[in-house]
């Protein structure tokens, strides 16, 4: 096995038969194939709120796509300095959110803490992201 990534070693058998059986007739674009309506309901009924599924090919687009709807342009997302979408998504979260800024930190064993948050930080400085990991909306 290599988990350098989840898109550098060859598919497995049963993920190469399913995708065999399921390409079979026509299915229609953004969400309103069979397949993704199926997700949408299993994962309404798992978290018992109508939710939204959006299958995508690879974890690295999952990251990056779901930053995206949390961060604006301008936004600053604070990480953890050897976080996985610091050292491993190659510019992705930037290019998806058309902008942001990933903020590393230090922290012991991977964890960022309230302490070590005001290190990354820089309250009234204008050309500074805006942070939004907490955003809701």
């Amino acid at each position: 096995m290599n988990f350098a990534s989840d898109n550098v070693t060859a598919a497995c058998p049963e993920i190469l038969n399913a995708l065999v059986a399921a390409n079979t007739g026509t299915a229609m674009p953004y969400g309103n194939d069979e397949c993704t309506q199926q997700l949408t309901h299993q994962f309404s009924e798992l978290f018992e709120t109508e939710v939204a599924v959006f299958p995508v090919a690879t974890g690295s687009a999952a990251n990056a796509l779901a930053l995206s709807v949390l961060s604006p342009p301008y936004g600053a997302i604070y990480c953890h300095q050897d976080a996985h979408i610091n050292v491993d998504e190659c510019g992705a979260p930037e290019f998806y959110t058309g902008g942001a800024k990933l903020v590393t930190l230090g922290g012991v064993h991977g964890k960022l803490s309230a302490r070590g948050t005001g290190s990354g930080t820089r309250s009234g400085r204008s050309r500074s992201g805006a942070p939004c990991a907490t955003r809701r909306y």
